[in-house]
């Protein structure tokens, strides 16, 4: 048995050994065969309101009540009877998808899950033949199809790990908020009071504190210093002669604070991704390209307000509003974003962590009830056709997911490269604008949620619908069968009568 995610290797263990507590009980005091009693009980009142000419009521009952514990005995056998033992260690977390395309994922035993692992170590749970067999026709199938998607670079899900790197250190924090206040501001406004025209590539690259064009056009970031000293550079006279040596520090050129190997303020910001989301960058994209498209995100206001806890910067010379009504501005216009993005479909990028959890969530919920189910069912084969359809639709719903990701990427790309080529992106660096972007279009998110929600709900309702009628069909076949087995019954029964009465009329 195989599982696709951290959550699904634990819960479809846990889910069986549930599953086999409630056979138990159900054993135990004997509720296993009270269907089967009202099954035999109606049988035998059906066969009771048939006329007299339908011959002796014994021989007609008989076959009828054969046929039913044959059938529930069988669903019984194969369906409900845990046969086929499963452990911790024969649960395989899938991982071909990932080595297919080149990311390297940690085992359950090795992630966060761990503690997990080490509760269920030891425990066995039986699984019934027909769903263990189902269990691996349904991945084996996922699988394959899974494995015919071309590999994406999972836009979304880079973005999402990005986004969600905070800026741990407040000493950095602060720094970051002292360079926008000490550099940016004061270089963005001499660009701005010293150019006449800027070009299309000047204007994108000098919307962050990071910016290239600070960086290496002269009388930028090489002239302007920090104005409050700093302890990772030492007073230098030729450099700092003006300020005075307080003994705490020097004054560094804003290059060399935001650019300096080991102390610069870029590396110590750059030191907050997690090692995962650093290799899957650096896999994707240049040393320049993945550094500035990450950067873009952790020293933007944004991020340094949530960081901060409310705590952020405001760059005087790319702000046209201040003041109250400023703030008032921008405070409306961020909830009336807020809510013009609610209006669509809110927390996609939660949406796509939260989904694989809800679908073993849901897995484990079918398997637990189980026996329940062909209990009340009184082990009908249409009920094992009905959750062998839904098993079968829920675990083949991460196909859907992966060819939603891949779309998704493709979509993604499409749009900025098109926004490249018509000069009204806002980086030299492909996608730095999407990694930095907390609102996308509404119609992108519109058809990601249509991917990756509306997609499986409708894959879902097209198999309980075939599930339905496919278990009818064959419920519909084992009574005409049934009526073939009665058929036979009632001539036995007449010609048995038939010879009797010649034999006492010649008697």
């Amino acid at each position: 048995m195989t599982a696709n995610s951290f959550l699904e290797y634990f819960l479809v263990l846990f889910g069986w050994m549930l599953n086999n507590a409630l056979w138990n009980i159900l054993l135990g005091t004997g509720l296993f065969a009270l269907p089967l009693v009202f099954k035999v009980l109606g049988i035998w009142l059906k066969v009771r309101e048939e006329g007299a000419d339908e011959g002796n009521k014994g021989v007609l009952a008989l076959p009828r009540v054969e046929h039913a514990i044959y059938v529930s005995f069988c669903v019984m056998l194969f369906c409900c009877i845990p046969l086929l033992p499963v452990d911790i260690s024969t649960i395989q977390f899938d991982s071909s998808r990932t080595k297919q395309c080149g990311v390297n994922v940690p085992a359950p035993q090795n992630s966060g899950y761990k503690a997990l692992v080490n509760d269920f170590d030891g425990k066995t749970a039986e699984v019934p033949v027909w769903w263990y067999l189902l269990h691996m026709v349904s991945k084996g199938t996922t699988q394959a199809m899974t494995a015919s998607i071309p590999c994406g670079n999972q836009l979304r899900q880079l973005r999402f790990d990005v986004q969600n790197t905070k800026i741990r250190d407040p000493i950095v924090q602060q720094e970051v908020q002292d360079f926008a206040g000490q550099c940016y501001s004061r270089a963005y406004f001499k660009l701005k009071n010293s150019n006449s025209q800027l070009s299309d590539a000047t204007i994108n690259s000098v919307g962050w504190m990071g910016s290239r064009y600070f960086l290496t056009v002269g009388g930028y970031y090489d002239h302007y210093t920090s104005t409050e000293p700093r302890s990772l550079w030492p007073y230098d006279n030729n450099r700092d002669n003006g300020y005075p040596d307080v003994g705490r520090g020097g004054y560094p050129t804003c290059k060399q604070w935001w650019s300096d190997a080991n102390n610069g303020l870029k590396t110590r910001v750059l030191a907050n991704l997690t090692a995962a989301t650093k290799i899957a960058l650096q896999l994707r994209y240049s040393k320049d390209q993945w550094e500035e498209m990450a950067l873009r995100w952790l020293v933007s206001p944004r991020n340094v307000d949530l960081s901060g806890r409310g705590e952020t910067y405001a760059i005087s010379g790319n702000d046209a509003t201040s003041g109250l009504m400023g703030n008032v501005t921008r405070l409306v216009s961020s909830v009336g974003l807020g809510l013009k993005q609610a209006e669509a479909l809110p927390g996609f990028d939660a949406l796509k962590q939260a989904l694989p959890m809800i679908q073993a969530l849901l897995e484990m919920m079918i398997i637990i009830a189980i026996p329940i189910l062909m209990m009340f069912s009184a082990y009908e084969p249409k009920t094992v056709v009905t959750i062998s359809f839904a098993l079968f639709a829920l675990m083949f719903i991460t196909f859907w997911w992966e060819l939603a990701g891949w779309l998704d990427d493709r979509l993604i790309t499409i749009l900025y490269d098109n926004m490249a080529e018509q000069g009204i992106i806002n980086s030299s660096v492909p996608f730095a604008g999407f990694f930095s972007s907390t609102a996308d279009g509404w119609i992108m998110n519109l058809v990601l949620g249509m991917m990756y929600v509306v997609f499986p709900m409708f894959w879902l309702g097209m198999l309980s619908w075939v599930g339905v009628h496919l278990g009818g069909a064959i419920s519909s076949a084992m009574e005409k069968g049934s009526v073939q087995s009665k058929q036979a019954g009632e001539e036995a029964g007449k010609k048995a009568q038939g010879t009797a009465v010649k034999r006492i009329t010649k008697a």
